[in-house]
């Protein structure tokens, strides 16, 4: 369902994720770029605060009991060479007996002189977590 070049994007995505590094998601996010989520909307002019946003979300995941994320695709369109959306299901097995979390996220994307970057995450499934 994803594009080859897409597919890749998020496994890197996964994968810094899956090593709790928050700086290296961020670096996976597009200058300017926001989120969405049942808060409200977060703009980011500048790498600063997605990296500290990122960094944050990853503690979270790791009290938690993070161990690992998986992801699913759901939906995906083609917006020409420069754009795409993916909608993406994930899973996160946690320690300690804790059920994994389940939720889908929507990220727009777009190409970028260093590659696919995402430009607005959409976290409309995500709660705030409880250990």
């Amino acid at each position: 369902m994803l594009p080859p070049e897409i597919r890749a994007f998020f496994e890197t995505y996964r994968e810094a994720f899956n090593r709790l590094d928050g700086k290296a998601v961020a670096r996976l996010y597009a200058v300017p770029s926001g989120i969405a989520a049942d808060s409200g909307y977060k703009h980011w002019s500048s790498l600063e605060p997605i990296i500290e946003n990122m960094a944050n979300l990853c503690r979270l995941y790791a009290d938690n009991g993070f161990v690992s994320a998986v992801f699913e695709p759901v939906a995906f369109i083609n917006q020409g060479h420069d754009f795409a959306v993916a909608d993406l299901s994930w899973s996160i097995a946690r320690t300690r007996g804790l059920e994994p979390l389940r939720f889908k996220t929507t990220y727009n994307l777009m190409r970028t002189a260093d590659g696919w970057r995402v430009f607005l995450s959409t976290a409309y499934q995500e709660k705030t977590l409880r250990a």
